[in-house]
């Protein structure tokens, strides 16, 4: 009696070691997944689901042979023919969403972030929707934890910056309502159009020449590449101003400026390092979690829940047995 009870203890044993260590691992049915969206290719790959991305915006990167689509024109009764399980859209492009909407395509609309909670969220629901939710959780951890640690290493003397992201038609820059806006005052910067009001709401506002010329910023940063002379110094009066005089201006990467997923560590990173008159580190942030394991924190997880559970188990079999004993004797 005491064996067979001893082997039914082992079984379930075994049993609950299986379930603690693979219940919680990302598994689940894999989707054919269109993004027309860069910014969520990055995310899907990072997440290590390329695999299921069965097509993509133009502009995203990938060496598989995922069918290319031009996100500005395309249909929902083009995305249709590729039989696709969920549409990923960053915009409302030619009426995209009441496309999908009418031939009830699933999809889900991830517009630009405004914010770092919006980062955060758009890649654990990218981890939904692709049954990556622990690696997902995983990779927000550790952008926070890297972000946090950038923040306390950054800038502590005053440093004005204008930032532009359009000159050709407009002075365009980013006020404290945008996402740029907003990494510019978690790292202490003086951002000189940060109160300038945008009659839109977007977070960019229209300036006038001469409020970055009274402003005098010690750091200039283009987001743009519209200005195909990049001298900024032959603009009428520019070339007096701090920044220019001291060669302090910076051409931001543009991808890096306009995706909002993983690579906002980088740019963060980056924003941090040139207002510290630095150069620009690169992507070091985005190497670091291709390289690491993301899902090794839940791994470690299971293995400590695991044995927690052959520890109590264990001595239950111990008591048992010992209760037993007295009983017989």
């Amino acid at each position: 009696m005491v064996r067979k009870e001893n082997m039914k203890t082992k079984i379930l044993l075994l049993a609950m070691i299986i379930s603690m260590c693979g219940g919680t691992s990302d598994e689940g049915n894999e989707k054919n997944i269109i993004s027309l969206s860069t910014t969520h290719t990055e995310i899907i790959q990072m997440l290590e689901a390329e695999n299921q991305l069965i097509g993509v915006d133009s502009f995203s990167e990938t060496e598989l042979p995922i069918k290319k689509i031009d996100a500005y024109t395309v249909t929902a009764e083009e995305l249709l023919i590729l039989n696709p399980d969920i549409v990923i859209v960053a915009f409302d492009f030619n009426g995209i969403v009441e496309g999908l909407e009418n031939l009830n395509i699933e999809y889900a609309l991830l517009p630009p972030a405004q914010n770092l909670d919006d980062v955060y969220y758009q890649i654990e629901t990218i981890g939904t929707i692709i049954n990556k939710e622990n690696t997902a959780s995983s990779l927000v951890l550790e952008m926070k934890s890297d972000i946090d640690e950038i923040i306390a290493n950054s800038q502590t003397e005053s440093v004005s910056v204008y930032h532009e992201i359009g000159y050709t038609y407009g002075i365009y820059s980013i006020n404290e309502n945008s996402f740029l806006g907003e990494i510019y005052n978690i790292l202490g910067v003086s951002n000189i159009a940060d109160k300038t009001e945008d009659p839109y709401g977007s977070g960019y506002p229209l300036l006038e020449e001469e409020q970055v010329l009274n402003a005098n910023p010690d750091l200039i940063v283009i987001g743009h590449s519209d200005f195909l002379n990049k001298d900024i110094s032959t603009r009428q009066g520019w070339d007096g101003l701090n920044a220019v005089s001291n060669e302090n201006v910076y051409f931001l990467d543009e991808n890096l400026a306009n995706n909002w997923g993983v690579n906002t560590v980088d740019l963060i990173n980056t924003l941090s390092e040139i207002t510290k008159f630095n150069e620009d580190p690169g992507l070091v942030y985005k190497a670091k979690y291709l390289e690491s394991d993301l899902g090794s924190s839940d791994s470690t997880q299971n293995i400590i829940i695991a044995t927690i559970i052959v520890i109590i188990l264990t001595a239950y079999i111990l008591i048992t047995r010992r209760n037993k004993s007295k009983v017989q004797s």
